[in-house]
């Protein structure tokens, strides 16, 4: 978008406040406990209405025969179209799983958080921690796998078997399948597990995923151990999360203490953080404050679980120590200036350096990449994200009632630090329990309704993404906030290729879907709306020859924020077998190369019969010329 001086300084310091950390309320406040309800966050769903308070109530339907919008009061149903936006509010599932460390993008069409298990030249398979089984995402259609901002997975075991590789193991360290609750039971006193590290870690994070029975336990106990360097020698943190109290315990035998406060303790599924750094040490439970302090001052060294107490018949009890998880973290920087190649693949490390070349794979550990014909292994713990070269790949074709829908990945995570899942794609199932959703490049995802918080409804149409990856078309580098993805540009012309097994039928038109961003209105009050409306300044939509429209005419706000627009194809256009479509722009009538930079983050193809499709067209501009 051709931006004036003004503009650009407003969106500038709307950029700048964008990146302010938000305010948090102190321990004592309201945050400080992620379940309790704040405001009117109690369960149940809420349907958006534009320039009115929200309609509590319940979605209810299903994708063949449509959704309604049940309101509390015994008010008749709303039947939903086109455009609907559902809220659910959150659950009061308790935050027992650790947040998963990766986060998969798939341009507009798809982000999604889970660990990876495989990254392959066809396919990145990833465990989420919301559906039994894996999802697999085709290879070429993700645009980045990035870690949580700051942070660089150093190691996670879910403990599906006991590496010795990974675990010095005592006792009796007993695996425990998913029926059972899956992971490693501490199963008499004297056992163990220890990991030492690699390398010592200055400051990071652990989260532990472990089962409290909530019982009490004469003489035993059971804990998760860290070990720091300190100065004069070994210094420990210990977290007892099993003992004959009904509370949890924090010890420094070595110094300096931690400022402990009460946290009872709670049968179920916990999840347990240590942040650690030169400066504070912090312990938490489920998101509420256990400790805090300065800490050892020294790196991270080793960590540990241990069972305690009499030999197994001398004492009543036995130790409950069940850990289904654990992952760490490092704590890094994110590089403040990058340069950015969508026609390869980029390795970005944590310390700001870019390797550029091939991703050949890599697994949960660490990643292979080709540069300058030499193979080179990367640990995941050195690396902030993966970027892949950009490319056009068809996905596969989704056919029914199509939606955007977004869910909560790790419930109970504090507000300010949540990044949702989304996906689009067409609903083919949804009950009390879950919702099912086929989608374009990932599968068929199974999400808990439980997990849900925003589903935006569309028709029911058949749609083919034919480039999933991110545009920037133009002639200006973007340097100004919100910058175009790539920052530099890619010219005035876009062209795509694309099959369709056969013509489409008469009775179901045809659209051109394309998600845009920065791209200048005609009526939208830009000060560049009026060229536009001269004819200057456009961007076309061409189809197999033939200029259908231009997109500017779709687009009647600002376009600060992505947007996805319709423009319907002429019938009998589409063909059976290869059909080409091309994104044109004009320029203005002083200089022709002067183009409206903005970007195009998703083309697609929708089909739709007469009767479903809610007239997304504008009216025809009196200034049209097609």
């Amino acid at each position: 978008m051709k931006t004036p001086r003004e503009a650009r300084r407003r969106l500038f310091i709307a950029a700048v406040l964008a990146l302010l950390p938000p305010h948090r309320p102190d321990a004592a406040g309201a945050e400080a406990d992620p379940r309790a309800g704040r405001g009117d966050e109690r369960p149940g769903e809420v349907l958006e209405r534009a320039g009115q308070r929200g309609l509590d109530g319940r979605l209810a339907g299903d994708p063949r025969s449509g959704f309604s919008f049940i309101p509390e009061g015994g008010r008749a149903p709303i039947p939903l179209k086109a455009g609907a936006v559902v809220a659910f509010r959150p659950t009061a599932e308790t935050p027992s799983a650790i947040p998963p460390p990766f986060r998969v993008r798939v341009g507009e069409s798809a982000s999604l958080s889970g660990t990876i298990r495989e990254l392959g030249e066809d396919r990145v398979a990833i465990r989420v921690p919301w559906q039994p089984a894996d999802v697999r995402i085709v290879r070429r259609a993700v645009q980045s796998i990035v870690q949580r901002s700051g942070e660089a997975k150093v190691f996670a075991d879910s403990f599906e078997r006991i590496e010795p590789s990974r675990w010095a193991a005592r006792g009796r360290a007993e695996l425990r399948s998913a029926a059972e609750g899956r992971g490693v039971r501490l199963a008499a006193p004297g056992s163990s597990l220890l990991h030492r590290l690699a390398e010592p870690l200055a400051s990071g994070r652990l989260d532990v995923a472990f089962l409290d029975d909530a019982a009490i336990a004469p003489g035993r106990r059971w804990t998760a151990d860290l070990t720091f360097r300190g100065p004069a020698g070994p210094a420990s943190v210990r977290v007892v999360l099993g003992r004959d109290e009904e509370s949890l315990a924090v010890e420094c035998p070595d110094g300096p203490a931690l400022a402990v406060q009460r946290l009872a303790r709670v049968r179920g599924w916990r999840r347990l953080s240590i942040r650690f750094g030169p400066e504070q040490t912090e312990i938490s439970v489920d998101g509420r404050e256990l400790a805090h302090g300065k800490g050892p001052s020294g790196p991270l060294e080793a960590f540990a679980f241990r069972a305690e107490g009499p030999e197994e018949g001398k004492g009543a009890g036995e130790p409950a120590g069940l850990i289904g998880g654990v992952q760490l973290v490092r704590f890094a920087e994110t590089p403040a200036s990058l340069e950015i190649d969508p026609s390869q693949d980029e390795v970005r490390l944590v310390v700001g350096d870019q390797l550029y070349g091939s991703v050949r794979g890599g697994d949960g550990d660490r990643v292979e990449v080709v540069v300058d014909d030499k193979a080179v292994g990367v640990d995941w713990d050195g690396v902030s994200g993966l970027y892949f070269r950009r490319q056009a790949v068809a996905s596969r074709p989704v056919e029914g009632l199509l939606a955007r829908v977004d869910w909560l990945a790790t419930p109970g995570e504090p507000q300010a630090s949540r990044e949702l899942d989304h996906a689009d794609g067409a609903i083919s199932a949804f009950d009390s329990a879950a919702l099912t959703l086929e989608t374009p490049y990932a599968g068929t995802l199974v999400i808990p309704r439980g997990r849900l918080t925003r589903i935006r409804l569309d028709d029911a149409a058949w749609r083919v993404v034919i480039d999933p990856a991110a545009h920037h078309l133009g002639d200006n580098v973007s340097t100004s906030p919100p910058l175009l993805d790539p920052p530099l540009p890619e010219g005035g012309l876009l062209v795509r290729s694309f099959d369709l097994p056969e013509a489409p039928a008469a009775d179901r038109p045809a659209f051109v879907v394309l998600d845009v961003v920065q791209v200048v209105g005609e009526a939208a009050g830009s000060d560049f709306s009026p060229l536009v409306a001269r004819g200057e300044l456009r961007t076309y939509v061409e189809a197999n020859g033939r200029r259908v429209d231009y997109i500017n005419r779709y687009v009647a706000t600002s376009n600060e924020t992505t947007e996805r627009i319709r423009i319907p194809l002429p019938p009998g256009l589409l063909k059976a077998g290869q059909n080409e479509l091309r994104i044109v722009q004009t320029g203005i009538a002083k200089d022709p190369t002067w183009f409206d930079d903005l970007g195009i983050l998703g083309v697609a193809i929708e089909l739709d019969g007469p009767p479903t499709r809610t007239p997304s067209a504008p009216a025809p501009s009196p200034n049209a010329k097609p």
